[in-house]
């Protein structure tokens, strides 16, 4: 498993919670986002990655991004596999969870072969589809409420989360769980600034 911190327009991530996101997930870290002027931002470190992390979570308080910390369970820890997946030109995705996919590769994880062989050949000529209802549906019915899926959108300046209900809501953040975090540390263990997604107007 993973977890994947989703950091929307005028939040900050603290230290603290990125800190405990690479102790217990130091298979891989990946960052995607955007910065002052808009641009995109994609960074991948196969190490533990909690000192990249700090930087990018300085330079981009308050902006749109969103940060993934590895937690190997299928697939080496090559480069390869590290998130953010690049689906298309300008088109990136991180994942939390196991696809039900076909492992045709030794080495390379589910969400590569979830990207390669299965949305990249299908959204590169249809990319706007991530945001039609219908096909968001089919895609989280056939992947399952345990996988949570970020795309980032280039071209439309866009961060779109799937099954985003089933993730968490904490001090104005979306975690895509939290399983792989110290919850006491965090005062994830009460109800102290923690939020299910169904439960708040956050958008």
């Amino acid at each position: 498993m993973c977890l994947i911190i989703h950091q929307p327009e005028g939040a900050v991530t603290p230290v603290a919670l990125l800190r405990s996101a690479a102790e217990y997930n130091p298979d891989g870290f990946g960052f995607m986002g955007f910065d002052h002027a808009g641009r995109t931002r994609i960074e991948r470190s196969g190490e533990q990655g909690l000192a990249l992390a700090t930087r990018l979570a300085d330079e981009f308080a308050g902006r749109n991004c969103v940060f993934h910390f590895r937690r190997r369970t299928r697939g080496s820890s090559n480069d390869e596999n590290l998130h953010p997946f690049k689906v298309a030109p300008g088109l990136y995705l991180m994942h939390n969870g196991t696809a039900r996919v076909e492992i045709r590769l030794a080495g390379r994880s589910d969400t590569w072969h979830l990207v390669n062989d299965y949305l990249g050949p299908f959204l590169s000529s249809r990319r706007r589809l991530i945001y039609d209802r219908s096909f968001r549906h089919i895609l989280n019915a056939w992947l399952g409420p345990q996988n949570r899926i970020v795309f980032l959108d280039e071209s439309e300046g866009r961060i779109e989360l799937l099954h985003r209900a089933e993730g968490l809501e904490w001090n104005g953040l979306w975690l895509s769980n939290a399983r792989w975090v110290d919850r006491a540390l965090l005062s994830l263990d009460g109800t102290d600034g923690v939020y299910r997604a169904t439960d708040t107007a956050f958008c």
